[in-house]
């Protein structure tokens, strides 16, 4: 570090280093957090204490205090180094999205990157993409409300691949983009470790038809050997048939008092 930036040794940016320190110890943020938002980005150290004031009012507006604060700066140092309106002006295109204030804040405190993205290069690309694949405006509110982090995934790398692969084994265009609608966080999932070896036992062990994980996308979320698996096997060794929603988004209790005991929980050796 001190290669690269020398000049943080000079009286002045150590002077700064201990007003900014006392300003986020003010904030009752993390210690730990302040330094791995300074290691992350050295070039806080130049910032006034002024400047950074008027960074965290605006985040404070929007819920994001103490240690909600400190996780933010430790993930997204960069945005204390905005100008105001480089901030508001996300804020304004989420807005516009029709997504509330009290949303924005739970998107800025989970994924605080979005608001260092260029609107025109990644938010707006981001969502040429959803209503590429057929994904009407309308429902845009809930898919990001539920997984904001699409805004920071690369589309060729990461959305397209996803996408394309659940066409490559039998879905429609628009059975995807009605998955996606129902449940937006199968954006994020990756093909080899999740996508391929569900839909795999989906349709070769369980025998049921894809139309099954359009209509219950959620399935990709449950852990294949901790739950869909011993809950298939508990059913197939009662010679029962239910539908994929009835099968996992039941809690364990819930699901023994309607199919069996507690210890049919276990899968067969």
């Amino acid at each position: 570090m001190l290669l690269k930036y020398p000049w943080i040794l000079s009286k002045s940016i150590l002077q700064n280093y201990e007003d900014i320190l006392i300003f986020f110890d003010d904030e009752k943020v993390p210690k730990t957090s302040v330094a791995q938002a300074i290691k992350s980005c050295p070039l806080l150290l130049g910032l006034s204490v002024n400047k950074l004031k008027l960074v965290v009012e605006q985040f404070r507006n929007f819920g994001i205090r103490n240690q909600k604060l400190g996780k933010v700066i430790a993930t997204s140092p960069q945005l204390l180094l905005q100008k105001p309106q480089e901030f508001h002006q996300v804020v304004c295109f989420l807005r516009d999205l029709g997504l509330d204030d009290d949303v924005i804040g739970r998107i800025l405190g989970r994924c605080p990157e979005i608001f260092a993205s260029s609107i025109g290069k990644t938010l707006k690309r981001k969502l040429n993409f959803l209503m590429g694949i057929g994904v009407s405006r309308h429902h845009l509110p809930r898919i990001i409300r539920k997984y904001p982090e699409l805004f920071v995934c690369d589309v060729h790398r990461a959305l397209l691949p996803r996408m394309t692969y659940l066409m490559h084994v039998g879905l429609s265009k628009r059975e995807v983009a009605l998955m996606v609608c129902r449940f937006s966080p199968l954006l994020g999932y990756s093909i080899d470790k999740v996508l391929k070896p569900k839909l795999e036992f989906l349709m070769n062990s369980m025998e049921k038809p894809l139309s099954d994980v359009v209509e219950y996308p959620r399935y990709f979320s449950y852990s294949l050997e901790k739950k869909i698996k011993p809950r298939f096997w508990v059913l197939r060794g009662r010679n029962m048939e239910c539908s994929l929603k009835s099968m996992l988004g039941k809690n364990d209790e819930e699901f023994a008092a309607e199919f069996g005991e507690r210890n049919m929980l276990v899968p067969p050796v």
